[in-house]
């Protein structure tokens, strides 16, 4: 499930600067950018996402990929198991509070959420955060937690922030029922663009390294989108 190691198509990623600004994590490029903020998946701010986010500033955005689990320590494996119980320790409701003042505070121009991260792009739109959006792998249906969000599939259609959320029509981990029923919605929610991709599940983007034309294609065309955030 989600990223975890590099991929070829992304550079190399260069020593990144710590950030600790109400949350904390680590910034790719120079102020000149548009700023652009990564929510990671449950595996954190690993290799995968530290090569996005040179990708990124090499496109001339300054990047923060933020710690969603600061201060919970390193994963004690690489297994789906250890990091359920690491993002199970994450209050949702009181992370996103904190992540709503650092994107105010630091002037934010677009978030990308991979799924969880993707989730709490839903739950920024419904908060009307004044950034692009984007998710992809995000759960309609919500996740538990201690500090639980609401459930998106209960509020989508009174959301006016747009934003856009790409999916892969196999997608075990989100759920091909509930992929089913947001593509239903989506008539009803103008603020959501909607991209569902076939023949692919949870996880596209690594396909970028694919050796097969009609999957590398869906990752690039999710890459076009996560380059066109914040312009």
């Amino acid at each position: 499930m989600c990223h975890g190691q590099a991929v070829e198509a992304f550079p190399e990623p260069t020593t990144p600067t710590p950030f600790d600004q109400g949350v904390s994590g680590y910034r790719f490029g120079d102020s000149s950018g548009k700023s652009v903020a990564i929510l990671p998946d449950i595996y954190g701010c690993n290799e995968f996402y530290q090569g996005l986010s040179a990708h990124l500033a090499q496109k001339g955005k300054q990047v923060y990929l933020v710690d969603t689990f600061a201060g919970l320590g390193d994963l004690s494996e690489q297994t789906r198991e250890a990091a359920f119980a690491r993002r199970n320790r994450v209050a949702d409701k009181t992370f996103l509070d904190s992540f709503e003042d650092f994107c105010a505070d630091v002037a934010i121009d677009g978030v990308i959420g991979f799924c969880l991260g993707g989730l709490y792009v839903f739950e920024l739109a419904r908060r009307g955060v004044r950034a692009d959006l984007l998710g992809l792998y995000g759960f309609p249906q919500g996740l538990p937690n201690q500090d639980a969000l609401p459930v998106p599939f209960e509020y989508l259609s009174d959301v006016e922030q747009p934003f856009s959320m790409l999916l892969g029509a196999d997608d075990e981990s989100v759920g091909k029922d509930n992929i089913g029923r947001l593509a239903e919605m989506t008539p009803n929610v103008p603020a959501m663009n909607l991209t569902i991709y076939e023949g692919v599940g949870h996880n596209f983007l690594p396909l970028l390294d694919s050796d097969q034309a009609e999957l590398k294609a869906v990752a690039e065309d999710a890459l076009r989108h996560i380059e066109n955030v914040a312009g």
